[in-house]
């Protein structure tokens, strides 16, 4: 039937991203686009192939100054661009993965509750569990 399970191909990339950033705002969506399709292969290749042939017909026009100075501006633009696409994605990821481990932190028993929201505790906290943590790994393996 089809829609049922992920389909090959472009097409089922495409429904997948769609799918997974549905709620999400339009620029959210956008930086997650951006972030997608630049991680394929494809792209990568295409990218390199049209690098490489800017190159070789820059070296046979003598590099004309206009052309550098374009694909310098070129260049600058698409890192900050990705850099932007890239820091978005994976803090929004980030901290859903955080959401998820306090979860599991709070359904299993015994766990250490304050554990939770560590991330956004003071750099005095996280050094005093990392402190703390170190201590029971050392009692741990000196007791064995």
């Amino acid at each position: 039937m089809e829609g049922d399970g992920p389909e090959p191909g472009v097409g089922g990339r495409q429904r997948r991203i769609v799918h997974r950033t549905a709620q999400l705002p339009a620029t959210s969506r956008f930086l997650y686009w951006i972030e997608h399709y630049s991680s394929l292969p494809s792209v990568a290749l295409v990218i390199t192939t049209a690098m490489i042939c800017l190159v070789a017909a820059g070296a046979v026009l003598g590099f004309p100054s206009g052309w550098v100075a374009a694909f310098e501006v070129s260049v600058s633009a698409v890192t900050l661009v990705m850099v932007v696409a890239i820091q978005h994605t994976q803090g929004r990821e980030q901290a859903a993965t955080q959401r998820k481990l306090d979860e599991l932190i709070r359904a299993l028993p015994g766990a250490d509750q304050s554990l939770m929201m560590l991330e956004e505790a003071p750099q005095a906290v996280m050094l005093d569990v990392e402190e703390e943590q170190r201590d029971l790994r050392s009692a741990s393996s000196d007791g064995e």
